[in-house]
């Protein structure tokens, strides 16, 4: 009988990469080749195939940032102008991104300034300088900290909602090149994603002022309709995945016509609601301290539209038991905890036992271990308070030191939904802290101040805060706010930063 010959076995497939690969890229391809070592190797000589930036079946892509710190107010830049930078030696970089535009740009003029990946946020928010000298970076999108400002290049940026990577410059494809059948079988078996950059991964939080829907602001809506307060901020809200409102009155079904000259008329009317469903808000904060001024059952029936419509609640509820749960997302993976209460009141305001309205901080125990607890879960805590009413930009020092302490249980940001008046911002112990947005719908003409305001846009990505990105408005007509031009921006952010804490 003919002993059988065995058949020979294949070699595996050799893979080389070139230097500028992403090491994180390269991470994901070791992971394939160590669970399936019959199949693929590394070499380093020229591999079967070849990871490369240039050649080749496109395998990935690395999405990178411009960014500058946080406190900067240009919010643009041309790739023309980054590429100027990057030959006049003025992008503070990593040794791992000096690597890709090198290989992309060529040799520059002068080099880089090269820091560690850990240093490099530390470095950018540590040097102060503005014009053309303010520090400049550019980094893989999925390591961006919200110390971080991304400057729009040529109108576009990661951390847009509409984010496109094809047209965007600084997405770097990643291909293979080489034999097919080693391509072939690289492809069918490359885990996903395929991106630092996914989707998937993304979250966009809007998070806005004080707002009401009576006195000259329903005034406007019955006489334009009813969605011309948020001609230019309804989009906005629109488009991201969760809209935040703190809609300070009770819609009440016997609530009357609006008199814009009457305070006393502090109810929304039913229809109003439209205007909140039109603009996609998907989160209602209850902290505000005008919840009951129409009277509890109107609360009540608030409570029951807002239920209707799937918009969810926090920070206040029909009893104080209700109000003292937290309110509870996820969305594409990313577990996100709003929390938040009403420090000043009036009694009437507040909920208690078979009672609906605002949740009390009290001496803000329960506050604090709601947030350690749900930080401590895995969970994104946002924190919003009612605070004391300050028409200044600076925050007092007793303001100062409450969001420090909510910061420090853990929260990722803390926002203040009290201020009529914009206020500035700090950054402790990790966490973004706006004291005072401004009025998101509010009748207050009677300043620059009170007519100016901030949303806020919080990317939240694999379930960190990245980002947070700034539109700002300016009431006209006693309701309708409109993005500012420039020169207000400028201006308006100008006097905020110069009231932040470094």
């Amino acid at each position: 009988m003919e002993t059988p010959v065995p058949e020979p076995t294949a070699e595996p497939i050799s893979i080389s990469y070139g230097q500028a690969i992403p090491a994180e890229f390269l991470e994901q391809a070791q992971e394939l080749v160590g669970k399936n070592p019959d199949t693929f190797s590394w070499t380093p000589e020229s591999g079967d195939v070849e990871f490369t930036l240039s050649e080749g079946q496109l395998l990935a892509t690395w999405v990178y940032a411009a960014a500058v710190p946080f406190y900067t107010i240009e919010d643009d830049i041309s790739l023309a102008e980054l590429q100027v930078a990057w030959r006049e030696g003025r992008l503070i970089l990593t040794a791992e991104t000096q690597a890709l535009l090198l290989a992309l740009w060529g040799q520059p003029d002068v080099g880089a300034t090269v820091v560690s990946g850990e240093e490099l946020v530390e470095t950018l928010w540590m040097t102060k300088s503005e014009g053309p000298d303010t520090p400049l970076s550019i980094l893989p999108a999925h390591k961006l900290d919200p110390r971080l400002k991304v400057l729009r290049l040529d109108g576009s940026a990661p951390v847009d909602v509409d984010f496109d990577p094809e047209s965007y410059s600084l997405t770097v494809p990643i291909r293979i090149d080489g034999a097919q059948e080693g391509i072939m079988q690289v492809v069918e078996a490359w885990p996903s994603p395929l991106t630092n950059w996914n989707d998937d991964s993304i979250t966009h939080i809007s998070m806005t002022g004080p707002a009401g829907m009576r006195r000259a602001v329903a005034d406007r809506m019955e006489k334009y309709g009813l969605t011309y307060p948020a001609e230019e901020t309804g989009p906005i809200l629109q488009a991201v995945d969760i809209a935040h409102m703190s809609n300070e009155n009770a819609f009440a079904s016997d609530c009357p016509m609006p008199d814009p000259f009457d305070s006393a008329n502090v109810c929304n009317r039913d229809e109003y609601l439209e205007l909140m469903t039109w603009m996609g808000i998907d989160v209602n904060e209850m902290t505000g301290n005008h919840l009951n001024d129409w009277g509890p059952a109107s609360l009540q029936h608030t409570f029951d539209l807002y239920d209707q419509f799937d918009i969810k609640t926090f920070g206040g509820g029909r009893d104080l038991a209700d109000a003292r749960q937290p309110l509870l997302l996820e969305h594409h993976g990313n577990r996100i905890a709003f929390v938040g209460c009403n420090p000043v009141g009036p009694e009437m305001a507040w909920a208690r036992e078979g009672y609906p309205g605002s949740l009390p901080c009290e001496d803000y125990g329960l506050l604090l271990g709601q947030i350690r607890q749900l930080s401590s879960e895995g969970y994104l805590v946002i924190v919003t308070l009612q605070y004391n009413e300050d028409y200044r930009y600076d925050p007092r020092p007793e303001q100062r030191e409450l969001f420090h302490s909510l910061a420090e249980a853990g929260a990722a940001a803390v926002s203040g939904s009290h201020g009529h008046h914009p206020q500035g911002f700090a950054f402790h112990e990790r966490s973004f802290i706006h004291y005072g947005l401004g009025n998101l719908l509010a009748d207050q003409m009677w300043s620059l101040a009170t007519r100016q305001t901030f949303i806020d846009t919080y990317l939240i990505y694999e379930g960190r805060l990245v980002n947070v990105d700034l539109w700002t408005g300016l009431n006209e007509d006693y309701a309708r706010i409109r993005k500012m031009t420039p020169e207000e921006r400028y201006s308006l952010l100008e006097t905020i930063f110069a009231t932040s804490e470094y």
